[in-house]
């Protein structure tokens, strides 16, 4: 009844900010840059997926650290623990069928995580065989079974089944078989020549890393007005997965992310040295997490609060497109510490409705899980403390969802009903997450997001004791 009653009054009332407010942060959005966004994410994609522990990733946290650095903020990079990670640094599947010389290239073919390091040539079949390649929907193979040499998966695809869906082995440097997705095209010509009786042979070659590594965080300060500069101030965090997740691409999910945190960091501490803005009230810091969840934990644990105490959590997750519709969500609206920061974000949407560069739909929605502001928002110090963490995106997931609006809550920002649309990507988790698939189709997700975390946490800081 409590949680209602908060929710009823708070999230549904709009603010009445003065005129030269509006103005000047209409001044403040229009220095963010799609662009500067867009760059950034193909430039994190072109360096490979991310993966937390891998070269990649080590190379991806040394171009964040200097996108911070060189814009003009105070930056640290942090190792977790030893983990395992992988990365598939060069791997090609190629098909031939009796009598024909040209091979038939299988151009979306990726391969899952942790799968060990081979090449060959191999008889291709439906059914698997010992030391053979097999094609199958799904991948599981049979305690007492033959154990194929190398599987490829035609069955776990994207929902149009343009790219397969990047899945994961045990992880570790113990599994025997290979395994690559394919996409449903891919699968539908292989298994039309198997079903001829067409003799099939698959060439193959996938050069593996399978070690155990640190993941590298980058964290950056702007300091605040009572800053002391020893990385012991109270701050609000800006956050963002690093890491593809999956080990596809990861351009939306979640490059899309990390160039956001970085573009208000940059954004915000431009408009000070230039005294468009005076410092924040509040140390605001940013950090892009070497590995989504894991490195976050770690932080928590070993940083909150003998680095500072956490004033608050904007999370960005899938922040750059959406497959069905043209709208922001912020999750979540469930949660009575998340009350005051989502009604000063509601406020800015509602106040800026029709200004360039912010959403003309948005919503908020129930807790669903599954990123890095709920390793927060479950702790016992922001449980504790009332502290607010919420994620900004405009898709999630590889499937299109309508939830049952929290009571109380306005729910869509476009129409009264009880259900809460949360728009999908279709290429989620998939060989297909490149900037030409999504963020580069609609950079002004991006742009949506960079604008009302900036704005908004400027507001709500202003209500931080």
């Amino acid at each position: 009844m409590l949680l209602e009653l908060l929710l009823s009054v708070g999230l549904q009332a709009v603010a009445t900010t003065p005129p030269e407010r509006l103005a000047l942060e209409r001044e403040l959005a229009a220095r963010v840059s799609e662009s500067a966004m867009q760059a950034r994410v193909r430039s994190l994609v072109a360096l490979g997926p991310r993966m937390g522990g891998t070269e990649s990733g080590k190379l991806a946290s040394a171009a964040l650290e200097e996108m911070l650095r060189s814009g003009g903020l105070d930056v640290k990079v942090i190792e977790d623990g030893e983990r395992w990670c992988h990365a598939e640094k060069r791997f090609a599947v190629r098909a031939h069928r009796a009598g024909e010389v040209q091979a038939f290239e299988l151009a979306r073919a990726w391969p899952w995580g942790y799968s060990p390091s081979g090449s060959g040539r191999l008889k291709l079949a439906l059914a698997p065989t010992a030391d053979g390649a097999w094609l199958t929907d799904r991948f599981a193979l049979k305690k007492d079974g033959p154990t194929p040499r190398i599987a490829l998966v035609d069955g776990n695809t994207t929902r149009d089944g343009s790219y397969p869906v990047v899945n994961h082995l045990k992880a570790g440097d113990a599994n025997p078989t290979i395994v690559f997705g394919l996409s449903k095209d891919e699968g539908k010509a292989l298994r039309e020549w198997l079903g001829a009786d067409t003799a099939v042979e698959l060439e193959y070659e996938l050069d593996a890393a399978i070690v155990k590594s640190r993941a590298r965080t980058v964290v950056a300060r702007l300091p605040g007005a009572k800053s002391t500069g020893a990385w012991k101030d109270d701050y609000l965090l800006f956050c963002a997965h690093g890491d593809s997740d999956a080990g596809g691409p990861g351009a939306d999910d979640n490059a899309s992310g990390e160039a956001v945190v970085v573009e208000i960091a940059r954004a915000w501490a431009l408009a000070i040295r230039e005294r468009k803005l005076a410092p924040p009230t509040h140390e605001i810091r940013f950090a892009v997490w070497g590995s989504e969840i894991a490195s976050t934990r770690e932080f928590l644990e070993a940083r909150v609060p003998s680095e500072g105490g956490l004033l608050g959590v904007i999370n960005f997750d899938q922040a750059g497109f959406g497959s069905g519709a043209d709208q922001l969500n912020l999750e979540p609206d469930d949660l009575p510490a998340n009350v005051a920061l989502v009604r000063t974000l509601l406020a800015v949407l509602a106040e800026h409705k029709g200004d360039a560069g912010f959403p003309e739909k948005w919503a908020t929605n129930k807790s669903l899980g599954g990123t890095d502001s709920y390793v927060f928002s479950g702790s016992k110090y922001c449980k504790d403390n009332a502290r607010p963490a919420l994620t900004m995106f405009t898709s999630a997931w590889g499937e299109p969802e309508d939830h049952p609006r929290t009571p109380g809550v306005v729910g869509e920002s476009w129409r009264e009903r009880d259900k809460v649309s949360v728009d999908y990507d279709n290429y989620y988790h998939s060989a297909g997450d490149t900037p030409e698939n999504t963020t580069d189709k609609e950079p002004w997700n991006m742009g949506w997001c960079a604008r009302l975390g900036w704005l908004g946490a400027l507001r709500y800081l202003e209500s931080v004791p």
